[in-house]
C-alpha cells in the first residue's frame, strides 16, 4: 500500500483537457471583432455593437479625483468632497451623454469612384441620424485610412451626412473598403465610443497610364494616296444609320427628324476602319503590367471620333467610341486576367 501512494506521489499529474488561455483570449478577440452583416447596405451602431473607455484625459481626470477624496480623507475638508463628488457626478453624465451620441446612429454605403493605381479611390458613406437629438463630433475612421472630418463633425435631428473618403489605391482591380471606425469623444473628451461598420463597397482601380507613352495607333501618318482621297472629300458628309457608340456631334438631326429614323454623317475619320489595341502588338521587351499602362494611356487618349476596340489574352472588346467604350476597355485592363485584377479574391468578393 505505502508503495503505491509513492509511485501515485510521483506519477505526472494529468493536465487539464480544457482549452488553453491562448484559445481563450483568441476567442474572446474574434468575438469581440466579428463582422456584422449590413442589412441593405447600412450597419446600425446598437447597444451590443458600442463601446466605451476612458482616454488618457479621462484616466487623467480620475486620478486627479482620486487624490482630491484622499485630500479630503485626510484632511476631513467637507468642501473637498463636496467638489469631488461633483467632479465625479459630470464625469458619469459625461459617460452616458457620449454613448447617446452614437446610439443608433446608421452607416450606410452611397458609392466608390473609379481610381487609377497610384492615386487615392474615393468611398461615399452616408451617416444617417434618425433620432430627434442631433450628434457631435462624430469621427470616421478606415482601418489603413487617415480620420474623416469632412462634414461628419455635427449631424442636425433627422438628418444625414454624405462624407467622402479617401484611401491609396497602390495596385489595379478592386479596392475592398476596409473595416470603418466611427467614434466620438464628446462631450468632455473623458471618454471615447467607438463602433465597427463592415459596408460592401469596394472601388475599380484602373492600370496607372503610361508616362510619355508613344502616340496611338491611329495617330499614324497616312500615305499619301490615302491623304489625296480624304482630302477631295472635305466638307461633303454622307448618311447612314446611326450605330450604337456614334458621338452625338455626328447625329443628323434635321435629316433624322423628317425620316423618322436616326442618322449619322460619315465623312473624314469616320471612314477610317476600326483600330485595334492588340496585346500581341505590344513590344516584347515590356512586362504585363507595362503593356496594360500603355494599353490603358491610349484608351484615355481616344477622343469621341475614334472607333477602337481592345484584344487581350482571353479578353476582346469589340470596336466603338465615346464614353461606354473608354469605360468598358478600362474596365477590361483592371480587371484581366480573371476578372479580378491585381487586388486579388478578397477584394473582388466585397464587390456589391
Amino acid at each position: 500500500m505505502a508503495r503505491t501512494r509513492a509511485d501515485a506521489a510521483t506519477a505526472p499529474r494529468a493536465r487539464p483537457t480544457g482549452p488553453a488561455p491562448a484559445a481563450l483570449r483568441r476567442w474572446t478577440a474574434m468575438r469581440l471583432r466579428r463582422r456584422r452583416a449590413p442589412l441593405d447596405g447600412v450597419v446600425t451602431l446598437d447597444r451590443r455593437h458600442l463601446y466605451i473607455l476612458p482616454t488618457r484625459s479621462g484616466a487623467g481626470f480620475a486620478v486627479l479625483l482620486a487624490a482630491m477624496l484622499l485630500t479630503a480623507l485626510n484632511y476631513n475638508i467637507s468642501l473637498g468632497f463636496a467638489l469631488t463628488f461633483v467632479l465625479g457626478g459630470i464625469a458619469m453624465g459625461s459617460m452616458w451623454q457620449a454613448y447617446r451620441n452614437l446610439l443608433d446612429l446608421a452607416v450606410g454605403a452611397v458609392a466608390a469612384e473609379p481610381a487609377f493605381a497610384g492615386d487615392a479611390a474615393t468611398f461615399r458613406v452616408r451617416l444617417r441620424n434618425a433620432g430627434t437629438m442631433p450628434r457631435y463630433s462624430v469621427a470616421l475612421q478606415a482601418a489603413r485610412g487617415p480620420v474623416l472630418a469632412d462634414g461628419g463633425e455635427f449631424l442636425a435631428a433627422e438628418a444625414d451626412a454624405v462624407l467622402a473618403l479617401r484611401l491609396d489605391a497602390p495596385q489595379r482591380g478592386w479596392l475592398a473598403l476596409p473595416r470603418l471606425t466611427v467614434s466620438s469623444r464628446f462631450p468632455l473628451a473623458l471618454f471615447r465610443v467607438w463602433s465597427h461598420a463592415d459596408l460592401p463597397l469596394a472601388a475599380l482601380v484602373y492600370p496607372a497610364p503610361e508616362t510619355g507613352a508613344p502616340p496611338p495607333p491611329w495617330t499614324a501618318p497616312d500615305t499619301g494616296d490615302e491623304s489625296a482621297a480624304r482630302s477631295g472629300d472635305d466638307g461633303i458628309d454622307q448618311l447612314r444609320r446611326y450605330r450604337n457608340g456614334d458621338p452625338l456631334h455626328r447625329i443628323a438631326w434635321k435629316h433624322s427628324a423628317r425620316t423618322g429614323s436616326w442618322l449619322t454623317r460619315t465623312g473624314g475619320n469616320e471612314d477610317r476602319p476600326a483600330c485595334w489595341l492588340a496585346w500581341q502588338d505590344m513590344p516584347a521587351s515590356l512586362d504585363e503590367e507595362a503593356r496594360l499602362s500603355r494599353l490603358c494611356a491610349w484608351v484615355l487618349a481616344a477622343d469621341e471620333s475614334v472607333r477602337f476596340g481592345l484584344r487581350l489574352p482571353g479578353v476582346e472588346i469589340p470596336p466603338g467610341s465615346g464614353a461606354a467604350q473608354r469605360r468598358a476597355c478600362l474596365e477590361a485592363l483592371a480587371l484581366w486576367p480573371d476578372g479580378r485584377g491585381a487586388g486579388g479574391a478578397a477584394a473582388a468578393e466585397a464587390v456589391p
